[in-house]
């Protein structure tokens, strides 16, 4: 009975993920990942859930209380609808790949916990490989909705970086291990990073010169967000309230309804682009796809070596569990990469239209 059970888990496991892996891979290449999250949402209505409108409003009265007099602040309804729809797609993303991660789970319980592993020393390195191969697709899917998605997960960036900024409340809750500094230079530089991702890959469907204008706006946010992050690192405090000005005016832009002319405006109002125009600011992050590939395979790789040492040993299941659990937390770590950030181009000057030659009969046309 036992080994009949291990059989239909191993067989329903694998028809799930490559029946999951068929549904969503076209999504992947056409950049249409964008799950609604029926589910979690039913759940809200129901009182079920964390809701995102508290943090919306403290990050609408923290810039509230750094920006002008008179400048612009996004809405606290709207901003917490983008941060709820970002948070209710990434959980179904989850939802998709977990239960075949618990149907590996339960195979490696059931081959722990029985003998089928005597005569078949691949067995446990083949569960590993398809644990492995499940976290890596979950881990693609939630890059590929960042991708899909590239207006949510910039505000969901911005709000972070005025989360970073902002002092904790209380001195217990003080994050150990990395200074003001360096927590502030890490949300700027990923809010640098979801721009550049914003203004290579939203434009889809665009002629050349809205591209072209939409990536100079995002160069010059970028040089003023990197200008204010480096007088602020550097002990500046009025920087804050220069940064906040930026940020609230994206936040502004991103949270309004697509159908609205605002959303078709300038990414941030040029009031508060106050910088040094010769600031360039740091080169944008890139990353190679081969190498990202590589580092899966490698991922993949240490993962079935576990599992065939793991057979090798034969531990008790008392053992077997805090091993899982450790390996859980550190696939978590090795998989929270930042995403692969196109560049954005240096020479934004779109390139004039080739004039059309003027006939004898239609002279000057």
């Amino acid at each position: 009975m036992m080994k009949s059970l291990l059989t239909h888990l191993l067989w329903g496991t694998s028809v799930y993920t490559a029946l999951a892996l068929w549904l969503v891979g076209p999504q992947w290449a056409g950049r249409s990942r964008r799950p609604h999250g029926r589910v979690f949402r039913a759940a809200r209505r129901i009182g079920w859930g964390r809701s995102s409108q508290d943090r919306a409003a403290e990050v609408v009265a923290t810039l509230a209380a750094h920006v002008p007099a008179g400048a612009e602040l996004p809405d606290a309804g709207r901003l917490r609808l983008r941060l709820e729809d970002r948070r209710f797609s990434a959980l179904s993303v989850l939802l998709v790949w977990l239960f075949p991660g618990l149907g590996v789970v339960a195979c490696v319980f059931l081959v722990l916990n029985g003998e089928f592993s005597e005569g078949r020393p691949w067995l446990m390195p083949l569960l590993w490989g398809m644990f492995g191969a499940v976290l890596v697709l979950c881990e693609v899917d939630r890059r590929m909705l960042a991708r899909s998605l590239p207006l949510e997960h910039t505000t969901l960036m911005a709000v972070r970086a005025v989360e970073a900024c902002r002092p904790p409340a209380r001195e217990d809750r003080e994050a150990r291990g990395y200074s003001y500094g360096s927590a502030v230079c890490a949300a700027v530089d990923d809010l640098c990073a979801a721009l550049g991702r914003y203004a290579e890959l939203e434009p889809r469907r665009t002629d050349p010169v809205h591209r072209a204008r939409l990536r100079a706006q995002a160069q010059e946010v970028v040089r003023n967000l990197h200008a204010a992050k480096v007088r602020l690192v550097d002990g500046d405090r009025s920087a804050l309230g220069d940064l906040y000005a930026i940020v609230a005016s994206l936040l502004s832009r991103t949270v309004a309804p697509a159908h609205e002319p605002a959303s078709a405006g300038p990414l941030v109002a040029t009031a508060a682009l106050t910088a040094d125009p010769a600031w360039q600011g740091p080169p944008p992050r890139t990353e190679a796809t081969g190498a990202k590939l590589l580092g899966y395979g490698l991922f993949v790789g240490t993962l079935i070596a576990f599992g065939w040492l793991l057979s090798l040993l034969n531990l008790p299941e008392a053992l077997s569990l805090p091993l899982l659990v450790v390996m859980a937390g550190a696939i978590h770590r090795a998989l929270k990469h930042r995403l692969p950030v196109p560049d954005l181009p240096q020479d934004l000057t779109p390139a004039a239209p080739s004039p059309v030659p003027s006939s004898p009969a239609n002279p000057g046309v």
